[in-house]
């Protein structure tokens, strides 16, 4: 008894991991099959200083600053908001009343080798904002051009 109790629960265990299988290579062929796991949104398209200085001027383009809360206060693209990237989902109900999906959005770090303006403009991207742009080189290659920074709290 306990010989064939052993046979049929090998069997079936055999069954479920052959039908797994198949499941999961029929998914994977299928044009209509079911993502296993889940994309994220790609970052915002980088662009440079020059582009970030025409959307500054022409007023239709809210930037956001990914760095911590401290650096924001030393100084940031001035009218900028400041999203920390580790707050970022404490931050979605504002985002969401203040800033419309299809208004553009330039994001911006501390520069170099900084990925928190990239994670934050893919995270944008993935919450409906349509256009979002990452400022390659950061807040630094704004202020060193001597265009508009502020100081202290958000405007």
């Amino acid at each position: 008894m306990r010989g064939r109790l052993a046979w049929t629960l090998a069997c079936a265990a055999a069954i479920l991991v052959v039908g797994g299988a198949l499941g999961l290579l029929a998914n994977a062929v299928s044009s209509a099959g079911i993502p296993l796991v889940a994309k994220s949104a790609p970052p915002g398209r980088a662009i440079e200083l020059a582009e970030a200085r025409l959307l500054f001027e022409d007023g239709g383009a809210r930037f956001i600053d990914a760095r911590p809360h401290g650096d924001f206060l030393s100084g940031h693209v001035a009218g900028a908001l400041n999203v920390p990237l580790a707050e970022r989902a404490g931050e979605l109900d504002r985002l969401r009343r203040e800033l419309p999906r299809t208004r553009p959005l330039v994001v911006y770090c501390e520069g170099g080798e900084c990925a928190s303006a990239l994670e934050l403009s893919a995270w944008l991207v993935g919450s409906g904002w349509r256009d979002v742009r990452v400022l390659s080189d950061g807040y630094p290659v704004w202020a060193a051009a001597g265009f508009p920074v502020a100081r202290g709290e958000e405007p």
